[in-house]
């Protein structure tokens, strides 16, 4: 996510809780979070909680978790390949 979109997922959550205090210090620690990971699933996060909260979230509660690429199939069928080719 670029800096713009993290500033607008910040907003969107002081708008929603009033309450969600916001230093220049926390402000640089949220972003830097959020810029590593993607804008849109981030979004649906956010919109998903305020629907059912009413306590400003903490960075683990909106964020997203890329899976690790399992590459067992790939491997397996390079050594195959290998094991065929000799």
């Amino acid at each position: 996510m670029t800096r713009d979109q993290a500033v607008l997922i910040i907003r969107s959550i002081t708008i929603a809780y009033p309450n969600f205090e916001m230093s220049q210090e926390k402000l640089v620690f949220w972003l830097n979070h959020l810029m590593t990971m993607p804008f849109g699933a981030i979004q649906q996060n956010l919109n998903a909680y305020i629907r059912t909260s009413s306590f400003p979230p903490t960075i683990s509660q909106i964020a997203v978790q890329e899976k690790a690429q399992n590459d067992f199939l790939k491997q397996l069928d390079e050594r195959r390949r290998l094991l065929n080719a000799e």
